[in-house]
């Protein structure tokens, strides 16, 4: 399975496995799509509005008490278990108008996972509520608080391994198995991992420190991007040069490791004999989804790192030659088969004009970042021999985790061997609040939960999820802050009729929201779900995950929310059906990952109806704006404006992937649109055919489907059949049109050879003074370009509406 798809497997074992769907065929609901002309729905009444009725009030405090308390302002229970225990003992008297517990004043540790369920839960009318009290701040967290005097100096073995350029008297060390926590022997992911990070996390005055990084994270070494070095090539299957020795193909092998004059090699192979464990986390073989790898040793003759495991496909990028194969008796090397990545069987080309219609086209340079050389042929031998790429030089990695590279105040690392954190304090550490995340399992857990509302509180400091909803409908979390944790934000699973609205999430050590199962694809019924103006930013700071996940998902709406400083892809949603996408700010995308997009979506040539309109995306010249990746079919992008990104819309094979009106600046190109589909073989007996067949397109719910898509938005009439039927040739990337864009100071439009594609009336603008854009809007307009103006004509009273909206967006969760 191509990585790029795995939705990340190894991290959902600990989910709950559910298997039943929320709405029987019975209450199938026809899905209509979303069109770019329909106005959005407007948010409904908040439930908040209506507090006024509650009948029942209950207050919590950590000053108050569970055996005296009463529940009330003047005597508050202490604790959630004991005031989840009071209402489900009186479950069956729910008041008329609800309840609502209200959260005073401080930190509620747990010593496990809160959960609720229907005993926990409201009605429509009966809403229950959990919000913190006027003008106070309420800390939910699993996180253990840490007594400063349990803090100590060094000893001596640590102090002679501390950085040159501190002082050992600066650092201190904390002994983990003295608190018994158990979350301190190793990576859970091993020796190799890109996703099982799960060791304890470090949080001090609600800040979350960073664990020690060399290059630090805005460290630049030579030319290489902050935070990042770069191998000199490759050595062997498992080893890499990160001095001279190394043919790249870049040429450069500058040792860049010791270039500080710390003899930082030295230092870490004396830590490395001595039973400390050195990780370096390395696009080794792609660009994307980085692998965190243990070092079995370095030698500092051959200047060579030797990692413990393989690199998956061998080291070395995969866009180099590969590295020669010796014979059976391990003499020499033989050239006869290809195992290099053959090129594409079409070559996209690509034109400087506005208007293309297919037709056969002299072929000019391919975009599949193809090596530029010819590369020699090799032969697998009976003898197992692993290949690998000589490199590029370009491959990035950074070490992470070793008490060895702590100088910075603030940074921390978990020696394994020791079983101590050894930390530099930033300030005095007897007066700091310090608490340290060791709990698996999420701060907050809704199981087949209904009505409920969280409002107004602050939750933090543990190793997974802040809060995971599964089965769960007409959930309310609104103007929450999710911050500190180690897993993602908010997950969601096999829910309905739910209200994410208003939250501030960051520093995750995954994804800030990911939505999963929302509605029922098979029946077409919608999920009526929203996500709506949340500040989702700096996460994915362990695993690099997005700041939205959608998958599996049909109807819902997610809006002006903005989404920035993100690893890989802002919006990742992916096997989605109508989904509606509007109003949102993205801008500072992929910043550690390559092939990424603000929007990112892949391989299903099901996810039909998926509307992206007034969407700002800016500021991310490593990522793409709008990328349908790999057979991607059926999304409209209309009314979007894309700035400073590598291309503005990508779409790699898939069909009717439509980009009409919108306006694009300063992009390494405009669009490419390619047929991949051809070499790839996204044929009618291939897997995304296969996943098309099991909707069972020819009855039901899905060929109705098909006849409204076919005639909202002016597909072929037979749709799904002619996706089907080999004659159509849904390896080409038909149907998809590029017509009536500004493109603004951008490079060419990349298109394919073959298929049914339009490329027509796309204006282009010399540069940014002649287009008269004003993105601070001081003068009360975005722009008076009339070309512009022409193509996107309501762009000045869409523009001051995008992103997070002054004061809260409110929608209810007992809506319908």
């Amino acid at each position: 399975m191509n990585l790029k798809t795995v939705l990340y497997q190894k991290w959902s074992k600990n989910l709950m496995l559910l298997t039943v769907f929320l709405m029987p065929l019975s209450s199938f609901i026809y899905s209509v799509p979303v069109t770019a002309e329909e106005s959005s729905a407007s948010n409904s009444e908040s439930t908040l509005s209506n507090l006024s009725t509650v009948t029942q009030n209950v207050y919590v405090s950590p000053k108050g008490s569970d055996f005296l308390g009463s529940g009330t302002l003047q005597a508050p229970y202490r604790t959630l278990p004991k005031v989840r225990s009071v209402l489900r003992d009186t479950y069956a008297e729910r008041p008329a108008g609800g309840t609502t517990i209200w959260l005073r004043e401080g930190e509620y540790e747990l010593s496990s996972t809160l959960e609720l369920n229907e005993l926990d839960s409201g009605t429509a009318d009966r809403p229950v509520t959990y919000r913190n009290y006027p003008n106070e701040q309420a800390v939910i967290t699993t996180a253990k608080t840490i007594d400063p005097t349990r803090w100590k100096p060094l000893n001596s073995e640590a102090a002679a391994r501390v950085h040159p350029a501190v002082y050992a008297d600066q650092l201190v060390e904390l002994d983990v198995q003295s608190l018994e926590l158990k979350n301190t022997s190793g990576f859970p992911g091993g020796t190799s991992f890109t996703k099982e990070w799960g060791i304890v996390d470090l949080i001090v005055d609600g800040v979350r420190e960073p664990i020690s990084q060399w290059p630090n994270p805005q460290q630049k070494i030579g030319k290489n991007r902050v935070g990042w070095v770069t191998m000199n090539g490759s050595a062997d299957p498992q080893s890499f040069y990160y001095g001279e020795g190394g043919q790249p193909k870049d040429g450069i092998t500058t040792d860049e490791v010791n270039a500080d004059q710390t003899d930082r090699t030295a230092r870490w192979q004396r830590s490395i004999e001595q039973g400390h464990d050195l990780y370096l986390k390395g696009f080794w073989r792609t660009d994307f989804d980085p692998v965190t790898s243990k070092v079995e040793s370095i030698d500092n003759t051959r200047h060579t790192i030797r990692l413990v495991d393989i690199p998956e496909g061998g080291m070395g990028s995969k866009w180099s030659k590969d590295a020669p194969v010796a014979d059976s008796t391990g003499t020499g090397t033989t050239t006869s088969t290809t195992l290099s990545t053959p090129l594409p069987a079409q070559s996209p080309v690509t034109i400087h004009g506005d208007t293309y219609v297919t037709q056969d086209v002299y072929v000019t340079d391919d975009v599949y970042h193809a090596p530029l050389f010819p590369e020699p042929l090799l032969t697998a031998t009976s003898v197992t021999y692993q290949v690998y790429r000589v490199g590029t030089g370009t491959e990035e990695w950074q070490a992470l985790n070793l008490l060895d590279e702590i100088d910075t105040p603030g940074e921390w690392a978990l020696d394994f061997k020791d079983q101590k954190i050894y930390y530099y304090p930033d300030g005095d550490i007897n007066k700091q609040n310090i608490i340290i995340a060791d709990r698996t399992g999420p701060i907050i857990k809704l199981n087949n939960a209904s009505y409920l509302n969280f409002v107004g509180l602050t939750i933090e400091g543990g190793l997974n999820n802040g809060i995971e909803m599964q089965s769960s409908h007409h959930i309310s979390l609104d103007n929450n802050t999710i911050r500190n944790i180690g897993g993602g934000g908010i997950l969601d699973y096999y829910g309905h009729d739910n209200r994410i609205q208003n939250n501030t999430i960051y520093e995750t050590g995954s994804f800030g929201i990911s939505i999963g199962y929302a509605g029922n694809r098979d029946t077409l019924t919608p999920a009526h779900s929203w996500i709506t103006n949340n500040h989702i930013h700096n996460t994915g700071t362990l695993i690099a995950l997005e700041g939205l996940i959608i998958t599996q998902s049909i109807g819902m709406t997610i809006n002006h929310n903005l989404i920035h400083d993100v690893p890989k892809h802002g919006i990742r949603y992916v096997y989605n059906n109508d989904l509606l996408f509007e109003y949102n700010e993205l801008h500072h995308i992929s910043l550690e990952d390559g092939d990424a997009g603000a929007f990112y979506t892949a391989q299903d040539w099901t996810s039909y109806g998926n509307v992206l309109r007034y969407n700002y995306v800016h500021d991310s010249p490593r990522a793409n704006g709008f990328y349908a990746d790999d057979g991607d079919s059926g999304d409209t992008f209309t009314n979007n404006i894309v700035s400073g990104v590598s291309k503005a819309f990508l779409f790699g094979g898939g069909h009717h992937n439509r980009a009409t009106g919108n306006l694009i600046i300063n992009a390494t190109s405009g669009i490419q649109i390619d047929d991949r589909g051809i070499a790839r073989k996204y044929t009618a007996d291939s897997t995304h055919a296969e996943q098309l067949i099991a909707k069972n397109p020819s009855t039901g719910p899905w060929k109705e489907y098909g006849r409204v898509l076919a005639d909202t938005y002016g597909y072929d009439t037979n749709l799904w059949k002619n996706m089907l039927n080999p004659k159509w040739h849904p390896e080409y990337p038909n149907g998809t049109h590029f017509k009536d864009n500004a493109i603004v100071q951008s490079g060419t439009l990349v298109i394919p050879k073959k298929g049914a594609v339009i490329i027509q009336n796309n204006p282009r603008i010399t540069n940014t003074q002649s287009a008269g854009l004003n993105p601070n809007t001081t003068n009360g307009f975005y722009t008076q370009n009339p070309t512009i103006l022409a193509i996107f004509p309501n762009i000045n009273t869409i523009y001051p509406q995008i992103g997070l909206q002054k004061g809260e967006v409110i929608s209810t969760s007992s809506s319908d």
